[in-house]
């Protein structure tokens, strides 16, 4: 599909230091997962052994989130930062990372700016009836400090938006940053997942095939590190399995919690909508980031055993 010149200048806009690609080359707009891994087969760094710049996400942390109530250390948790596979491997994982990042950066920002307007329409009418002598200064000025609190969340988040897309785009090696992304159907993890040794099996008989990711490691040390990660991965799975289960029953009550506080505010007796819309959107965001974390566990296992996900231009693995 042709580009058209408004889009164009949104990536001049979204990336001024950033040389927009040719028109043919164009990312295409929304961007699904599966075409932002096919821009993976177009670059030459995807076939060679360049290391990829590493920097740690701006939502998704997953080894955090899966064991920030456990009673483990950082040091102590499963701490699968990278899987041991090869560099075509790595490069599609990081897309789908980045890809889930963006993701994440644009839902905190729509729900940051949703809780601001709020918040900042109970600032209004509070300072008004301030001037009536109907509220006192104390109850105004902590309105305003829920507002300016966040305004600055949502300024934060804007920012993390356009920070999000450069590493995607440095991750697919594009000249472009994109502007909508499609959220890709995420894959059907079973409740009871395939045994450890079916997966440590399937591991062996892909070893031949693969490549170790270090070359000066030995074939030995590399199989018997990808079969510590499947063991890790199994359990992460399970812990965020569990998470999961958790934050939809915190959803539902923050859902009914808002529903209260919208009653209570159309009635003019309390002035926390902003308040509980807040906190149903870090409920909401803890949500998406659990979904994602999964689908990532579950796509690095699938990348340790030779068979990638998302690798078609479909609408799910």
């Amino acid at each position: 599909m042709k580009p058209t010149l408004s889009r164009l200048m949104m990536a001049v806009f979204l990336a001024p230091g950033l040389v927009i690609a040719s028109v043919a080359d164009a990312l295409p707009d929304p961007l699904t997962l599966e075409r932002a891994l096919q821009e993976l087969q177009r670059h030459p760094r995807a076939d060679a052994s360049v290391p990829i710049p590493r920097r740690p996400s701006l939502y998704l942390d997953c080894r955090q989130l899966a064991f920030s109530n456990s009673q483990l250390s950082d040091n102590n948790a499963l701490a699968i930062d990278d899987v041991v596979v090869g560099p075509l491997g790595a490069q599609r994982l990081e897309v789908i990372k980045r890809f889930f990042d963006v993701l994440l950066a644009d839902f905190s920002f729509a729900t940051e700016s949703e809780a601001m307007a709020v918040a900042y329409v109970q600032y209004d009418r509070a300072s008004a009836r301030r001037e009536l002598g109907q509220l006192s200064e104390l109850h105004v000025a902590e309105l305003e400090a829920v507002y300016q609190d966040l305004l600055h969340r949502r300024v934060a988040s804007e920012a993390s938006q356009q920070l999000a897309r450069s590493l995607l785009a440095q991750a697919m090696a594009a000249d472009e940053l994109p502007r909508n992304l499609t959220p890709p159907r995420l894959p059907e993890i079973p409740d009871d997942l395939p045994a450890r040794e079916v997966w440590l099996a399937q591991v062996d008989r892909h070893a031949p095939d693969s490549a170790p990711a270090d070359a000066s490691a030995t074939s030995e040390a590399v199989l018997a590190e990808r079969r510590q990660q499947v063991n890790e991965l199994l359990l992460r799975l399970r812990v965020l399995g569990a998470a999961q289960q958790s934050v939809r029953v915190e959803s539902a009550w923050r859902d009914l919690k808002l529903d209260q506080s919208r009653t209570l505010y159309e009635l003019e007796v309390t002035a926390d909508l902003g308040y509980s819309m807040s906190q149903q959107t870090r409920t909401r965001m803890r949500e998406q980031r659990i979904g994602y974390c999964r689908a990532l566990a579950w796509a690095e296992l699938h990348e340790l055993i030779g068979q990638p996900l998302w690798i078609a231009d479909t609408e799910s693995p």
